[in-house]
């Protein structure tokens, strides 16, 4: 039972969502933060979804289905860390093309902009780590978005964005816990993502949105 919670919680919080998920927060709860220059909030949601998840997600699975033919969860988990390797540099890539369309095609908020480019830095640190150490990916993610959040509440004290960081480290906290518990990681992997990910957020909004 506690695994399969686990393995939930795992689904829910994968790393490919974590922009999406920020992009909401601010979208719905603190628009304040991303406006002026957000009028159509729910279709710029969607291409965030479109092109920072699904889109990686479904060329990632079938591309390695392709290869080794094994089921879903096999191939999303990706067990070993030479596995890793290809998927998060192609992942990388895209993210790095998605930001380029976002900044310069799209014309999207400042912030906005600067939020997704840390993001794919977050993404392409942790990918050049994987050469070297299994490092968590869940835990860059997910402490790249408390990084976004504490740093964005700072800057914005208006937005109040106590409740929802208090909401996201605790979701935090158990989706790194249940990384150790199924055995996917072990702490080091899990200390270095989360160094990554705190570490890229908070510089990102302090030197370039403060």
């Amino acid at each position: 039972m506690v695994r399969r919670l686990a393995v939930l919680g795992s689904v829910f919080m994968h790393p490919l969502l974590m922009p999406t998920y920020l992009f909401a927060l601010l979208f719905y709860y603190a628009p304040i933060i991303v406006r002026p220059g957000v009028s159509n909030a729910d279709y710029l949601l969607l291409a965030i979804f479109l092109t920072t998840f699904l889109i990686p997600l479904v060329y990632v699975t079938v591309s390695r289905f392709l290869v080794i033919r094994k089921n879903y969860l096999a191939i999303i988990s990706m067990p070993t860390r030479q596995e890793r390797v290809l998927p998060f540099f192609f992942i990388s890539l895209f993210y790095m093309i998605v930001t380029f369309l976002f900044v310069y095609k799209f014309n999207a908020s400042p912030v906005l902009s600067i939020l997704l480019a840390a993001f794919t830095v977050i993404i392409i640190v942790v990918s050049v780590a994987t050469l070297f150490i299994k490092v968590s990916a869940y835990s860059a993610s997910s402490c790249g978005l408390i990084g976004f959040v504490i740093g964005l509440g700072a800057e914005y004290p208006q937005a109040f964005l106590v409740t929802p960081l208090v909401i996201i480290l605790l979701i935090s906290g158990l989706v790194m816990s249940a990384r150790l518990y199924i055995g996917s990681h072990k702490p080091i992997d899990v200390l270095v993502g989360s160094s990554i990910g705190l570490i890229i957020s908070l510089l990102a909004v302090f030197i370039f949105i403060a």
